[in-house]
C-alpha cells in the first residue's frame, strides 16, 4: 500500500499521488508483527502502545546503509608524505599547552566548588499529558480490534451505557464481514477534562483503508468524531460519541 509522508493518510495501490495535497506517494515498508515484550500480546507495525497492558513500545530505526568506499585518489599516500617531512618534537608548544589545560581545569573545578546548589525537584507530567496518553492507548486498543477484527477487544472500549450500542456492534460487524481492514491509523486533538475530572471528551478521526473482494477495490473511510470519555472501575471508556465535519470515505 502507498501513504503519504505530509497528509499520513494511507491509498491504494493505483493512486500515485496524495488526494489531498497532491505529493508523490510512498510505498509503505511491509512490516511482521512482534510480540509485546511485557505480555507477549502481538503488536502491528507503527503501534505505540501495547493493546492489553498499555506498555509503550519502541519503534526499531532503519537499517543504516554502509557507506560505499571513495574511488582512490591520484595523490601521493599520507605515510609517504610524513614519511619525507622531517620529524618535529613537541618542544615549548607541548609544554604551553599542557600549562593551559592545567590552568582551565582548576578554573572549571573552582566554578563548580562556589556554584550556589539547587535542590533536585522531581519531574511530575501534567495531567493533560496523562489524559492524551490515556486516549491514545483507547484509540491503539480500537485500532488493533479493526485489524483482527476481534469484537471482545472492540466492546471493550465502549461503555456498557453507550447510546444504541447494539445497533454500532453490528454495523461494525457487517463491516468487517464485507470489507477487509488493511490499515488503520488515527488524529486525536482537543483532548479536555470535563466535569472536575470525572470526565474528558476529545476529537479522533480515523483513517480506515478496507478492500472489497468483490469489486477488488479499496476504500478509504475518514469517519470523524467527537468522543465523550468516562471513567469505569479506573479504565477510561466512551460513553458517547458525536461525528465531526470532515469525516467521510474516498
Amino acid at each position: 500500500m502507498t501513504y503519504c509522508n505530509q497528509c499520513q493518510l494511507v491509498h491504494g495501490e493505483e493512486q500515485r499521488f496524495c488526494q489531498r495535497c497532491g505529493q508523490l506517494l510512498k510505498r509503505s515498508p511491509v512490516g511482521s508483527t512482534r510480540p509485546c515484550a511485557r505480555c507477549g500480546s502481538l503488536t502491528f507495525p507503527g503501534q505505540k502502545f501495547c493493546t492489553d497492558c498499555g506498555l509503550p513500545l519502541r519503534v526499531t530505526p532503519p537499517a543504516k546503509e554502509e557507506a560505499q568506499p571513495r574511488a582512490p585518489l591520484f595523490y601521493p599516500r599520507a605515510s609517504e608524505t610524513r614519511s619525507t617531512r622531517r620529524k618535529r618534537r613537541p618542544g615549548l608548544a607541548l609544554s604551553l599547552a599542557g600549562l593551559v589545560l592545567v590552568i582551565l581545569g582548576g578554573m572549571y573545578a573552582w566554578r563548580q566548588i562556589t556554584k550556589p546548589r539547587v535542590p533536585h525537584l522531581p519531574v511530575v507530567s501534567a495531567p493533560q499529558d496523562d489524559l492524551s496518553r490515556e486516549v491514545e492507548k483507547l484509540a491503539e486498543k480500537i485500532r488493533a480490534a479493526h485489524l483482527n477484527k476481534d469484537i471482545n477487544k472492540w466492546l471493550s472500549s465502549y461503555d456498557a451505557n453507550y447510546p444504541q450500542l447494539g445497533r454500532v456492534e453490528n454495523e461494525i460487524l457487517e463491516l468487517w464481514k464485507n470489507y477487509d481492514v488493511k490499515e488503520v491509523s488515527y488524529r486525536i486533538s482537543d483532548v479536555q477534562r470535563l466535569d472536575e475530572g470525572r470526565g474528558a471528551s476529545a476529537v479522533v478521526v480515523w483513517n480506515i483503508q478496507v478492500y472489497d473482494h468483490r469489486t477488488h477495490d479499496y476504500t478509504l473511510l475518514r469517519p470523524a468524531y467527537k468522543i465523550i470519555l468516562a471513567k469505569v472501575d479506573g479504565v477510561w471508556k466512551i460513553r458517547d460519541s458525536k461525528p465531526e465535519e470532515g469525516g467521510g470515505a474516498s
